[in-house]
């Protein structure tokens, strides 16, 4: 079974900022999953056994190589996409992290 096709995905989106209204994205590159080339903030897929809370810091150590401290969390909800026309679907718990 495939995780966002087979059953819901559970995925934590982060949206960086320095703590003076920057925002920090990045270019997906050509070896990711999906949407290559597209402007991402960043996130990644819920690890069993992680707090969402870490789930999220994990990512953006792992995507952006710093720490970050969340600053907010925002509302869940529900990502339905087309990929290689396939349905997919997520739930999205997003949060807003400041890095340095």
């Amino acid at each position: 079974m495939k995780i966002g096709y087979d059953y819901v995905g559970i995925t934590t989106p982060f949206y960086c900022h320095d703590g003076e209204g920057n925002l920090f994205m990045h270019k997906r590159g050509l070896q990711c999953r999906d949407e290559q080339g597209k402007w991402d903030p960043g996130g990644g897929k819920l690890e069993f056994n992680l707090l969402v809370e870490e789930n999220v810091l994990q990512e953006v150590r792992e995507e952006y190589g710093c720490k970050g401290e969340i600053s907010e969390r925002l509302p869940a909800h529900d990502i339905f996409r087309m990929f290689n026309g396939v349905k997919t679907h997520w739930i999205a718990m997003p949060f807003i992290i400041k890095v340095n």
